[in-house]
């Protein structure tokens, strides 16, 4: 039976009025990565999404650069995490919430490969960077157990994906209507973590969906310019989904086994619960 693991974290209120000054991760103390394991970080910065891969090997795949207000804050997080090179760079969006830093970590970080929307097209890429266009429906990996399949485009050509280690899954939904859902279920299903889409601002994930997907715990990234949507937050919030706020909750360290997962908190507490 897999293993929910619960943090201290509740639901928070949600204040829109004053945006506060994100400051970098706090010291946090990772334990030890064995072989079968990756780290899943998303990062709490000023505006925009970026979240981080590591492996056992010391390789890292970044999943978008937020924008170029959290330069700065990205910056001293992947400084206290020592990272100082990306192999491979992952967009999911056009928007300036997702390519703001692109070209920094091109420049800074010694990136290898860039994996972009098939209507992105960046200009100044350094000679010895590879692109490679998302395609629908595409099923390709880039570590060994870990597996990336696209889900879907929008008219926009911002791509939903799932990411597959082993048996646990996490859901990058980037397309916040509801549309996207029927399709979605057919092809998805026991999703462990869930990405909300557009900063919780949409109608996704529906109650239908929700209830198919089954996830155990959902993540909102920070915005300055999205509302979030309150009826879809209370959605989450009945569904009994561990939902993290990161402008609340900070940065969330995720380790995965290929067959449960463990969240790594500030505070370090964690509390399990069979489901």
């Amino acid at each position: 039976m897999k293993i929910r693991l619960i943090c201290s974290i509740i639901l928070y209120v949600i204040t829109l009025a004053v945006f506060s000054q994100v400051s970098a991760i706090p010291d946090v103390e990772i334990p030890q990565m064995s072989a079968n394991q990756i780290d899943m970080v998303f990062f709490n910065v000023p505006h925009g999404e970026a979240s981080l891969l590591t492996n056992y090997q010391g390789e890292h795949i970044l999943v978008n650069t937020a924008s170029k207000k959290s330069q700065k804050t990205l910056f001293e997080n992947l400084s206290k995490l020592q990272v100082d090179k990306i192999e491979t760079i992952i967009i999911t969006n056009q928007s300036e919430e997702y390519t703001g830093n692109l070209l920094y970590f091109i420049e800074h970080y010694q990136v290898e490969n860039v994996i972009l929307p098939p209507n992105m097209n960046v200009q100044s890429l350094e000679e010895d960077v590879t692109v490679q266009k998302w395609k629908l429906d595409d099923h390709f990996k880039l570590w060994s157990d870990l597996a990336f399949r696209t889900l879907d485009e929008t008219k926009d050509g911002d791509i939903s994906f799932l990411m597959e280690y082993g048996q646990e899954s996490i859901l990058f939904l980037n397309d916040k209507d509801t549309a996207i859902e029927r399709k979605l279920m057919n092809q998805t299903v026991n999703v462990d973590i869930l990405k909300v889409a557009a900063f919780g601002s949409g109608n996704s994930p529906s109650q239908r969906f929700l209830e198919q997907i089954d996830p155990y715990m959902g993540i909102i990234f920070p915005s300055q310019t999205h509302k979030i949507n309150e009826s879809l937050i209370e959605r989450l919030n009945a569904t009994w989904i561990d939902v993290y706020f990161l402008k609340q909750s900070g940065t969330v360290f995720v380790r995965l086994n290929k067959d449960d997962y463990e969240i790594l908190t500030e505070n370090s507490s964690v509390s399990s619960l069979h489901r």
